[in-house]
């Protein structure tokens, strides 16, 4: 009886078989490794666009609360402070605008304590800035302007936006049916008219990513605008649109 032949594979197609099964795994870890760079790219473009959002709605809030109370909701008899604008009971309003600050004052929480509150761009270029920060801390009997001895506590910040690109910020607008832009910057003191006609404020916020994006090996960016209306009166004139009297 003949036997069949038997016949293995060869050294040379066993080398082949493994170079394509490498070529093979080569390419889907090649993919696997796009996908993740992807992922982590658009999670890293999320969290800006979150963090950018959230600093909105922030400010948002807290205008809305600018100027609250004052003279018109606290009782004439606890006003013991002259001029009434540096007693710590009362909140002015707008305190001051520039293109990279924004102070104002109010019961921002809700607890009834009035806070001076500071927003400022850092334009300095470490640890994650140029950056926004912002300081909230109970007013003092004094000046709403001036910070420091004999004035209102040093802010004290906190980051609250990293890869800021612009730089103004803010923007002010009249309280009038053109919606006339501020020439900044104004503060409560030396532009007091000015400061009681205002009724809107506005922030423009472009954002560039910490992270690179591995496909377009740039770094990706968003931009943001929020306008807020100003809810309560302001304490910086009399007789103006804004004003408490």
């Amino acid at each position: 009886m003949r036997r069949n032949a038997q016949r293995g594979f060869s050294m040379i197609e066993f080398l082949i078989v493994i170079v394509m099964l490498s070529a093979l795994m080569a390419t889907v870890f090649q993919l696997i490794n796009l996908a993740i760079a992807r992922s982590g790219t658009e999670q890293a473009k999320l969290d800006m666009f979150q963090e950018s959002r959230e600093f909105m709605d922030q400010m948002s809030r807290d205008l809305h609360q600018a100027g609250y109370p004052n003279t018109h909701g606290v009782t004439p008899t606890l006003l013991t402070v002259s001029p009434a604008t540096n007693d710590h009971r009362t909140a002015v309003g707008l305190v001051k605008v520039d293109s990279g600050d924004l102070w104002f004052e109010g019961d921002v929480d809700g607890s009834g304590i009035v806070y001076s509150v500071h927003y400022h761009l850092d334009t300095s270029t470490t640890n994650g800035c140029p950056c926004l920060k912002r300081s909230q801390l109970p007013k003092v009997d004094a000046d709403p302007l001036v910070l420091g001895v004999g004035g209102q506590t040093t802010p004290i910040y906190n980051v609250e936006v990293q890869g800021v690109e612009n730089t103004n910020i803010f923007s002010a607008f009249l309280h009038s049916a053109t919606g006339t832009p501020v020439t900044l910057p104004v503060d409560f003191t030396s532009n007091a008219s000015t400061v009681a006609n205002i009724d809107t404020v506005e922030a423009v916020l472009t954002i560039k990513s910490l992270h690179l994006d591995s496909q377009t090996h740039k770094y990706p960016s968003t931009s943001l605008v929020t306008t807020v209306r100003l809810n309560n009166c302001s304490q910086a004139d009399k007789g103006q649109d804004m004003s408490c009297e």
